[in-house]
């Protein structure tokens, strides 16, 4: 799926949106109203209603998702049969947990399919995101905020795959067919948490060939849905736990805290996510979403990006980076990507800054390593060698200031992490998105400390370049 070459700068903050689900299953727990929770209490009264209450929260969606395996792999069920059942399915979840969006998706994806029909010429430039632009302009501007908010993922995920179809079939002549199109978009695995699958993927669940055991699969699902409820304790309950022994500690250590407890929701989604594509029938080669110990002890603010979130990373990178650079060069392509994923979540400005910020942190210090790496012939670039092809004269095994310089950058990496995350907090303001003052005043309690940091980063690059 990667190109081991391939540079890439951008992420996406929040392809998977937690408060999806979050905001139909009430598990959310104030430990401020006491001096000290015991384990006991913390067992009695936020592990085992947050655990309980997702469980059986989530029970429709898995029950539809093996419904839906053993339907696409029945053999008397002809092609445009499967799509219609793939729709059904994706209706009726898309309708049970968000059934504000069921009206706007149908009126979207028939206008995607429109546009895939008119002349060649439109299918690049403003004819691909004609439909993405309008949906989400009218969600933004004419939606009730908090109706926009759960719906958001939804959206997003609808966008990425239509303008992936649009970009695939650009080059020939080969468009999907109306059941086909219908299918993937309402694909009943993705179309609520995701993530992106491409539409090549889709069809292939058609022909499966029975290689990979059907325990197998079922073992590999139910691990996923284990670490899954695993993440969500952490994030809902332990780090909140913990956190009233640390609560005087000083304000990095609690925002570090605090985006901790967001990157631990991600994971949740990002597992429960692996584990519906793996039940539903995708390959296990397809179902790595998230890599949460490239992120908690990364190398590298470009190594955090990438395993965020690999499919959106890889959408990104196929159909916006890549096409960008050509253009625009490489840091052009840099803010256009980072744009582009923040439009597809709204017009945020929280999520833009964050992303914008993300994609200078990056740049520069992909930019500022790449140098120092060929100056002194070490391994000390953004990506890791893989310790077979390695061919700088020092390394993390043979030299000792290697090892310190690229532990100092995962240290840096961790720090803009927190700062960043700080910004996801659990406030009121989750119900409807955060705003332009929630987040300047975030940064400010800090200092905007990162930025003047990236900054530092950036005059050290041009001074040696």
């Amino acid at each position: 799926m990667e190109d081991a070459g391939a540079t890439v700068f951008y992420d996406d903050e929040d392809c998977l949106d937690y408060e999806c689900l979050h905001s139909n299953a009430e598990y959310d727990y104030d430990y401020a109203d006491s001096e000290k929770e015991s384990l006991h209490e913390l067992y009695q009264y936020c592990l085992t209603p947050s655990l309980y209450d997702t469980g059986h929260y989530i029970l429709p969606l898995l029950g539809s998702t093996i419904l839906f395996r053993l339907l696409i792999h029945t053999k008397y069920i002809s092609h445009k049969a499967f799509h219609i059942l793939s729709v059904s399915i994706g209706l009726y979840i898309i309708h049970h947990y968000v059934p504000e969006s069921v009206i706007i998706l149908i009126i979207f994806t028939l206008f995607s399919y429109g546009v895939l029909q008119v002349a060649k010429k439109w299918h690049i430039g403003v004819g691909i995101f004609l439909p993405s632009l309008l949906i989400i302009a009218y969600c933004e501007f004419f939606m009730h905020p908090v109706t926009w908010h759960k719906i958001r993922s939804v959206v997003m995920i609808m966008v990425m795959k239509a303008i992936s179809i649009a970009i695939d079939t650009d080059d020939s002549n080969d468009l999907p067919d109306i059941y086909s199109f219908m299918g993937y978009m309402f694909c009943g695995i993705t179309c609520l948490f995701g993530p992106w699958v491409s539409f090549r993927d889709y069809l292939s669940l058609r022909y499966f060939t029975g290689q990979t055991k059907w325990w197998i699969t079922c073992w590999k699902g139910f691990i996923f849905l284990s670490l899954s409820f695993v993440y969500l304790s952490v994030s809902n309950c332990w780090i909140q736990w913990v956190g009233q022994f640390v609560e005087n500690s000083g304000k990095w250590v609690m925002a570090y805290r605090d985006a901790l407890s967001f990157r631990m929701s991600h994971y949740f989604v990002s597992y429960l996510a692996s584990a519906l594509l793996v039940l539903g029938g995708f390959s296990l080669s397809s179902s790595t979403i998230v890599k949460p110990l490239y992120i908690e002890l990364p190398r590298s603010l470009v190594q955090v990006v990438i395993h965020w979130n690999n499919p959106m990373h890889y959408w990104l990178k196929t159909y916006i980076f890549r096409r960008s650079i050509r253009n625009m060069g490489k840091f052009g392509a840099v803010i256009i990507t980072y744009l582009i994923s923040s439009l597809l979540h709204g017009l945020n400005f929280q999520l833009a800054a964050v992303l914008l910020s993300l994609g200078f942190y990056t740049y520069v210090e992909f930019q500022l390593r790449s140098l120092l790496a060929d100056t002194f012939d070490a391994c000390i670039a953004s990506k890791q060698c893989t310790r077979q092809k390695c061919a700088h004269k020092y390394n993390s095994h043979n030299c000792w200031w290697v090892f310190m310089t690229n532990l100092m950058f995962s240290g840096l990496a961790m720090f803009h992490l927190a700062y960043l995350g700080l910004m996801f907090d659990m406030s009121d303001l989750q119900e409807t998105g955060y705003s332009y003052s929630h987040t300047i005043n975030k940064w400010a309690e800090l200092g905007f400390a990162s930025h003047w940091v990236a900054l530092a980063t950036f005059c050290i690059y041009i001074l040696i370049k």
